[in-house]
């Protein structure tokens, strides 16, 4: 079995994110593809890269060609998703696992496929940078090029951002931590089940407030995967720090699993929506989040039945220099 570690640059539309034919928004379209090939005992085979010339988001957003370095003229040259995608397909060989640095790629892979009506990629993948804060007992999520740091990797020569590079830093820390173990012990932030069972991701942007995270449209609603239409959320519940969960049921396609993660940019928070095909291990997942979330709501009416009014919250008292901050820094508890 091989490990194929992969990264992707994609670029991005300016303004809302354009409707396609197959259904719903296009987050980003890949523009470059990188990897490296490992052998079962992770040693260096090869390295591939190759940059795609987008389809639907023609023109190459400033910022995307700020951050990349890639510029309008290249991608014209470069062949299509398709001849990029086979590419890498046939770079990948016939057993093999592939490993990512974060959750966000290969959604934004199966989605591009998606778009261009391509068979659907099956491979297996395992989020390498779940396995190192795993190991190294981190919460938060830790960037690569910090980990690059962590782990003694040189930095001459690196261009973060750069597909191919991407791929090979994370290639390299996966030889210096016990990926195969990690592996082994592979359990998703929402359990027993792995990214082979997602079937939409979405990037929403600009949102101001989470305390009215529910109403915003936006988040309620969600495409069917199959038949297009829009599903709205039961109910929105607590899974972890900066993660939601919902159900969602289509009356022709079943039930669906909604995952939202927010995360701070500058006034505002982004969210994105990972939907999940609904099988036992996402049901239980989903049953444990439900009941904890139920039983706290429980101690919160019984609290209001004994007071005859809603009890107020406490906020922690912050210094001076903080002030300014409290709004944007809370976080409201949905359910």
């Amino acid at each position: 079995m091989k490990y194929i570690v992969f990264d992707m640059e994609w670029n991005q539309t300016y303004g809302r994110e354009r409707p396609l034919p197959f259904g719903r928004s296009l987050t980003g379209e890949i523009i470059e593809i990188g990897a490296v090939r490992l052998s079962e005992n992770f040693k260096y085979e090869d390295v591939m890269k190759v940059y795609v010339r987008p389809r639907f988001y023609r023109k190459l957003h400033s910022m995307v060609k700020r951050l990349t370095g890639i510029t309008q003229d290249v991608l014209d040259d470069s062949p299509d998703f398709p001849e990029a995608l086979e590419i890498f397909r046939e770079f990948c060989t016939d057993d093999f696992v592939t490993m990512t640095w974060g959750d966000s790629d290969m959604p934004v892979l199966r989605e591009n496929i998606d778009a261009w009506g391509l068979p659907k990629w099956e491979a297996k993948n395992y989020n390498l940078q779940s396995i190192y804060m795993k190991q190294k007992g981190l919460k938060n999520h830790i960037a690569l090029e910090t980990a690059a740091l962590e782990l003694g990797i040189a930095a001459e020569n690196i261009q973060y951002h750069d597909a191919a590079c991407d791929a090979a830093v994370t290639a390299e820390i996966s030889r210096r931590i016990e990926t195969a173990k990690g592996i082994e012990e592979y359990v998703t932030p929402l359990g027993e089940f792995t990214e082979s069972d997602i079937v939409g991701y979405e990037k929403v942007n600009g949102v101001k407030d989470l305390q009215k995270l529910r109403g915003d449209p936006r988040i309620r609603f969600t495409v069917c995967p199959k038949c297009k239409r829009p599903l709205e959320a039961e109910r929105i519940i607590p899974q972890s720090s900066g993660k939601k969960l919902a159900r969602l049921e289509c009356a022709d396609d079943g039930k669906f699993l909604l995952r939202l993660r927010t995360w701070r940019s500058g006034d505002e928070f982004n969210v994105t929506k990972t939907l999940y095909e609904w099988n036992d291990a996402v049901e239980t997942v989903y049953n444990e989040r439900l009941a904890v979330a139920d039983e706290k709501k429980e101690k919160f009416l019984e609290r209001v039945r004994a007071t005859g009014k809603k009890p107020r919250r406490r906020r922690k008292k912050k210094k001076p220099a903080e002030a300014e901050t409290v709004q944007n820094e809370e976080q409201a508890v949905i359910e």
